[in-house]
């Protein structure tokens, strides 16, 4: 290879390798929402730090309406002052678990997972962007208040997440678009 020739290729990589992590983005997107879900599963945001408020912190429990619906038992618990009672219901429901994608622990029994019959974690969506990707909800009417109370990190990746896209996604495109130079 000549010299004219390696400074050539280099100058195809220099201008096209962000094009192509754009793409691998854009076409791989899907992938990132999947990674938000499992997180959000396993209790974490964006940051890998644990979903705020927790359970027996959360002040919707001082709410005298707070309480869920058991479908087991047929009736409405009131929740009033007793988040245990939430805890335990959600303990059974959505029973803490590793995820299996991204090697996260089990969430901590007080740790919200944002999941109760799916509807919002449903509604995590992810498009691609000229930056990017951008990770959002959609399609239910109380996404944006999930987002609110929780934080807009709720929809980051975690270190773990995007290690997983890197290895999975973004390093063989990579590896196949360099290949082609």
């Amino acid at each position: 290879m000549t010299i004219a020739e390696v400074r050539d290729k280099v100058k195809r990589i220099k201008d096209g390798i962000e094009p192509e992590v754009l793409q691998c983005m854009d076409e791989n997107a899907n992938e990132m929402a999947v990674s938000v879900r499992e997180q959000l599963y396993s209790g974490i945001d964006g940051r890998g730090a644990p979903l705020s408020p927790s359970y027996s912190e959360d002040p919707w429990f001082q709410n005298r309406r707070a309480g869920f619906y058991d479908e087991e038992y047929d009736m409405w618990v009131p929740c009033y002052m007793h988040p245990e009672r939430y805890i335990a219901w959600k303990e059974h429901i959505t029973p803490p678990e590793p995820s299996s994608r991204l090697g996260l622990p089990a969430r901590d029994i007080d740790t919200p997972n944002l999941f109760i019959v799916g509807t919002f974690h449903g509604s995590i969506s992810a498009r691609g962007t000229s930056n990017g990707v951008e990770i959002f909800t959609f399609g239910w009417d109380e996404g944006p208040a999930v987002e609110r109370k929780y934080g807009s990190q709720i929809f980051g990746l975690s270190d773990p997440a995007v290690a997983h896209f890197n290895e999975n996604f973004l390093w063989p495109w990579l590896r196949n678009w360099f290949e082609t130079l």
